[in-house]
């Protein structure tokens, strides 16, 4: 479902913004095109296959409860449902666990995500883990599961979303479904896009606002 509309919509938009993310305290802002997260979400997945895992195993997505609204994190969760996997937000003793900085919960195998603005990795490696930096050495090619792609996510289907057209802003989202929805599942499924903000005073909120143009 999302992944299908992924490549629909990079066909279609893929050079328009389809992700912004501000950090206010690292004063960091990272925006990704369509073509740009898919290009993300296709190393993603292939990282996830070169590591061993298999397709339709789930993956626990630590970062989807410490990071939500991350575009790391939202690549991650793509990349699960483009290799047939459900996602896990949290530790459930699924094989493959992905975790963020000063996480060190560990799994069978374990991915740790710096969340460098540009997706660089840790200045000292992870113990007991693969640096997410590692995605880099990946090809491009987009790979699907044999089984075809998953949308599930926290031990059930997901909900059903209808796709949106407009440009939202979602300032320090909360854990949970709503904000993977509203972040990732609806802007894919229409024409719209997300702006994220996390650690930002209410002026510098008012001042993304409006050189954004968001909606609302």
């Amino acid at each position: 479902m999302l992944i299908s509309a992924l490549h629909k919509r990079v066909s279609r938009l893929g050079a328009q913004p389809l992700i912004t993310y501000y950090d206010g305290e690292e004063g960091s802002r990272i925006e990704l095109s369509a073509v740009t997260f898919a290009n993300w979400v296709d190393k993603t997945a292939n990282l996830i296959a070169d590591l061993g895992h298999d397709d339709g195993e789930p993956i626990d997505i630590a970062l989807a409860s410490s990071h939500p609204g991350h575009w790391v994190t939202l690549v991650w969760i793509a990349a699960a449902w483009q290799r047939g996997c459900a996602v896990n937000p949290d530790v459930t003793g699924a094989d493959l666990l992905v975790v963020g900085p000063g996480d060190d919960r560990r799994a069978e195998t374990t991915v740790a995500c710096s969340l460098h603005p540009l997706g660089l990795g840790f200045p000292t490696p992870p113990a007991n883990a693969v640096d997410y930096r590692e995605v880099f050495g990946q090809p491009d090619l987009h790979d699907m599961a044999v089984g075809g792609e998953s949308y599930e996510w926290d031990g059930a289907a997901a909900p059903a979303v209808m796709g949106r057209d407009d440009r939202v802003l979602l300032r320090d989202p909360a854990p949970g479904w709503e904000t993977v929805a509203r972040a990732l599942v609806e802007p894919v499924l229409g024409t719209g896009s997300t702006v994220v903000v996390v650690r930002t005073s209410d002026e510098g909120v008012g001042r993304i606002s409006a050189g954004e143009r968001v909606a609302h």
